[in-house]
């Protein structure tokens, strides 16, 4: 047999995603059709690899729905670096502001938007302004790059308490060119409708605005996808939507579609093989699952070293299309590392090399990210986020 040049071969994937770029575009929009002024902008959150689905393809495809004051938001200065590539004319916001006396440098002289949520940020930036004043002042006046101030309300993560800000905002006064100012902070529950302390964090905000004293350029933002669609009184100047654009609801005891979110993700894999087992037997590792009567039981080519989640509990939906029509085959024992198996006890039509739908839509049939996360105990974010480079992204745009 020669030897083979296996660089030169392609095989089709066992598991893949389809990323539905037409979807975020959708989505977007959607977020955009649920403001209440039409001078509020929204800053697309494509950190963590666009959630999963690949951020250079995504940037690009929201890009081409983006007003003019539309911009994107990341964590890193590394994450920002990447998306100012893609879209070198869009403003994009550091989230978690820089950690170090470089990182400062670097959004510095990239012209990026950033937050600073604790007081030694303050210290790394007149740093850098006493290292290089004509310099600094030179690069933030060409870019108009905004400072966003981040109070804590309650969420108790990242955010100053009003007195740091307070402290902050009087040296910034101080400062020898004008910094275009942005007040935010984040919310704890406001997927839940049932939790008062949303309501409680917007006093706080509001308590906040009147305590400092803000220039009259100062814009401000609170809301993220789950303000977006249930808050429409904190709007305010800016909202954040991220999971909103890949598809899921961050809303509870909701779907995405019920939104009218289209998914993005679509997760394929295929059934591997097709067994018989007698009833009394179990299946898989553990023997967690005995068959109560005979069954016929597929093997789909994709586990948790994809990034399907391991807990995923029996009778947990995948979707499978077959011959005679798309069927749902439910999970039939421990997710395994390259491998799931289902119950086809109702089916005698599946086949080795039919398509399985692990979340998403295919074939006119949803099967939400949010469904498949409640049954494993997780959140679609997770979901999205884990899956691993093992599974190939299709980027499908019309």
């Amino acid at each position: 047999m020669a030897e083979s040049d296996f660089s030169s071969v392609t095989m089709p994937p066992h598991a893949w995603a389809d990323i539905d770029l037409k979807a975020v575009q959708h989505n977007f929009l959607l977020a955009k059709s649920h403001l209440t002024s039409p001078l509020c902008r929204a800053c697309a959150v494509v950190k963590s690899n666009a959630y999963g689905h690949g951020v250079q393809p995504v940037v690009a495809a929201l890009d081409q729905v983006m007003d003019a004051n539309d911009q994107f938001a990341v964590v890193s200065w590394q994450e920002a670096s990447v998306v100012k590539e893609v879209v070198p004319h869009r403003r994009v916001l550091v989230m978690r502001g820089p950690v170090s006396a470089d990182e400062m440098s670097a959004i510095l002289a990239g012209g990026m938007d950033w937050v600073i949520h604790s007081r030694y940020q303050l210290d790394l930036l007149l740093d850098c302004i006493a290292a290089d004043p004509s310099g600094v002042k030179s690069a933030l006046v060409k870019s108009e790059a905004r400072l966003w101030i981040k109070i804590n309300t309650g969420m108790n993560r990242l955010g100053m308490p009003i007195k740091d800000a307070r402290a902050v905002l009087a040296a910034l006064s101080e400062l020898p060119f004008i910094l275009p100012l942005g007040l935010m902070s984040h919310l704890a529950t406001a997927d839940d409708l049932g939790d008062t302390l949303t309501e409680i964090q917007f006093l706080a905000f509001q308590q906040a605005e009147t305590e400092l004293v803000l220039p009259e350029y100062t814009l401000k933002t609170m809301a993220a996808s789950a303000g977006i669609l249930s808050w429409p009184q904190l709007h305010m100047d800016m909202v954040r939507p991220g999971i909103m654009l890949y598809g899921a609801t961050p809303m509870m005891g909701r779907v995405g579609p019920d939104e009218g979110l289209r998914p993005v993700m679509n997760l394929k894999s295929r059934l591997v093989a097709i067994n018989h087992v007698r009833a009394g037997d179990s299946i898989g590792y553990g023997a967690t699952y005995v068959s109560e009567h005979d069954m016929r039981v597929g093997v789909i080519g994709l586990g948790y070293g994809d990034g399907y989640p391991r807990h995923a509990p029996n009778g947990t939906r995948t979707l499978v299309a077959t011959e005679q029509g798309v069927i749902t085959a439910p999970l039939a024992g421990r997710v395994s590392m390259d491998m799931l198996t289902v119950d086809l006890s109702h089916d005698q039509s599946a086949k080795p090399g039919d398509e399985v739908l692990l979340w998403g839509q295919a074939w006119g049939h949803d099967l939400p990210a949010n469904e498949i996360a409640d049954a494993a105990g997780t959140i679609p974010y997770e979901l999205f986020c884990r899956l691993t480079q093992r599974v190939p992204r299709r980027y499908i745009r019309s």
